[in-house]
């Protein structure tokens, strides 16, 4: 799976929307308030770009839990920041019985007893998607199915997210350099002149 140009540009788009809202750029910025608003700006940029998934959902969400975070997030996506919110109803628990549960766990346990050979891969894949659950946003609420496939594409965007600054920040160095030699150049040729 590539990452398509259209998620490139509203990735870069937002992202630069994101950069402008927060001021990332004034001087009265320190340091650690600056890398915040960067990878605030880069996390709601990668989530608008890709659109309505279960981790996007979550990743909104969880960065609205900071209450400094919730103007930003309003100022930046507008009309979408309320539907962002709004968990998919494919994300929601099933409310079930107590009672069936538990007979249903007392039916799965005594077949686990008498089948011991695949206890241990099957306690091992549970504390991965367990692991799995926690790292991807919204995971806690996801099946294993989906769990698998918004894991992939939250890899796939995380990766064209670390691509895409790496590239602003190679363009910006290099307008940097630019600059900069175009200062340096006037105070050569005065200096030749003078000699």
């Amino acid at each position: 799976m590539q990452v398509t140009e259209a998620f490139k540009h509203a990735f870069l788009k937002q992202m630069l929307l994101g950069f402008q809202a927060s001021a990332v750029s004034t001087k009265s910025m320190g340091f650690q308030e600056r890398k915040n608003a960067i990878k605030l700006s880069a996390d709601v940029a990668m989530a608008v770009a890709r659109g309505s998934r279960k981790w996007t959902r979550g990743l909104i969400a969880g960065l609205s839990e900071e209450r400094q975070n919730r103007s930003f997030l309003r100022l930046i996506l507008g009309e979408q920041y309320e539907s962002l919110l709004k968990p998919c109803h494919s994300s929601w628990k099933i409310p079930r019985c107590k009672k069936i549960v538990r007979r249903s766990l007392r039916i799965c346990w005594r077949k686990q007893k008498k089948n011991q050979s695949g206890v241990l891969a099957r306690t091992l894949v549970e504390k991965r998607t367990q692991e799995l659950k926690r790292l991807v946003p919204g995971g806690k609420s996801m099946d294993g199915s989906s769990l698998l496939d918004e894991t992939l594409d939250y890899v796939l965007s995380l990766r064209a997210q670390v691509d895409l600054m790496q590239s602003l920040l190679t363009t910006f160095e290099a307008s940097k350099l630019r600059s900069h030699s175009k200062r340096r150049l006037p105070e050569r040729k005065a200096s030749y002149v003078s000699k």
